[in-house]
């Protein structure tokens, strides 16, 4: 998939919701966008390439709740919550694996890493077993099947 058509979806998306009444404090969108620089920091503490179509997603859209997926955001916005960095390294981080988003199992998504390089395939970790399974052929299929659930 290409940014454009992912763009055209988010748009009908908010679109296909304006006016919509939702609870208090709810929002569809959170927009903790990361900078070139964030996304290099990430890149250098985590030794990996990150995908180049994650990377500008995270520049436009960013981390934090995308409609119906939750995304690591790159730097947490309050310092306290769950970043890249405090995920893909603390005691749950899973070597060549870069977890991007929760599934709220204890399973995550993210891309497996090999030789310092992300692929653009984005996988299911299953973290009871371990098993590594492909999702999405890239992040912006990934987020438009999950967060905006397109195509169901």
């Amino acid at each position: 998939m290409e940014f454009e058509e992912l763009e055209a979806q988010v748009e009908s998306f908010r679109m296909e919701r304006a006016g919509k009444q939702y609870p208090p404090g709810f929002q569809l969108f959170d927009s903790w966008t990361a900078t070139e620089d964030d996304l290099a920091a990430v890149e250098a503490v985590l030794r990996t390439q990150l995908p180049s179509k994650y990377k500008r997603f995270m520049q436009i859209f960013g981390g934090g709740v995308f409609s119906f997926v939750e995304l690591l955001p790159a730097r947490s916005p309050d310092g306290r919550s769950e970043d890249l960095v405090s995920v893909n390294t603390g005691t749950f981080a899973v070597p060549n694996f870069v977890s991007v988003a929760p599934v709220g199992t204890g399973d995550w998504w993210g891309f497996v890493s090999e030789d310092g390089f992300c692929g653009e395939q984005v996988s299911f970790l299953d973290h009871e077993t371990g098993a590594v399974q492909l999702d999405a052929s890239d992040f912006y299929e990934f987020v438009s099947s999950k967060g905006l659930r397109a195509g169901r």
